[in-house]
């Protein structure tokens, strides 16, 4: 680990470590330090967790989680300019089992995970003002069809996949995971597939 600043001391502090374009998207677009922290000791409980982070942006939660937790963190995202930057901050914090990969959800094989983080990436398909940037195709088409892989994914997983989302509704996730848990006003919850 990088020697100096504490850069989990605060949201503020921690997005000092991208670009200052990446850093005006973290207040809306980005996990909160708390949040993240939360989540990845949910779901990374041992090193054995292999965590996928959906639209990890710039990876703040893989990074917030990987310094808070143990377990293996990987984030898809789109966007090759975030993953990039993310992955720069991950080799100058020094961290292991924590990377970036620049991908699109749709092609994703989540088999070799048992923990998923989801912050609602794909809402930015419904709401153009939200969106991050204008890098990539959004669409309410495309939103049906993430959130529907989405789903149909989630119900391919193994009995035991842990699962945390962030601004979801609970209809959207499959009738196979069970809500444990909620914290931060209901906007933070954890679910666990039970059949």
């Amino acid at each position: 680990m990088l020697q100096g600043p504490d850069y989990f001391a605060s949201d503020k502090v921690f997005d000092s470590l991208f670009p200052l374009y990446i850093q005006k998207l973290s207040g809306k677009h980005w996990t909160p330090i708390k949040v993240a922290a939360m989540a990845a000791h949910y779901l990374a409980p041992d090193e054995d967790a292999r965590i996928l982070d959906i639209g990890a942006g710039a990876g703040k939660f893989c990074i917030t989680g990987r310094t808070h937790s143990p377990g293996t963190f990987t984030g898809i995202e789109q966007r090759k300019n975030f993953v990039a930057a993310g992955n720069r901050v991950i080799k100058k914090l020094g961290l292991d089992k924590t990377e970036l990969i620049c991908a699109n959800f749709l092609d994703l094989d989540m088999a070799p995970f048992n923990s998923i983080y989801f912050y609602n990436s794909f809402h930015e398909n419904l709401v153009i003002s939200d969106s991050l940037d204008t890098k990539i195709e959004r669409s309410t088409e495309l939103y049906l069809l993430y959130t529907e892989t989405f789903k149909a994914k989630l119900k391919l997983m193994p009995v035991g996949t842990r699962l945390a989302t962030y601004y979801m509704f609970n209809n959207e996730i499959p009738f196979c995971y069970r809500l444990l848990e909620s914290h931060f006003d209901d906007l933070l919850k954890f679910w666990v597939k039970d059949i």
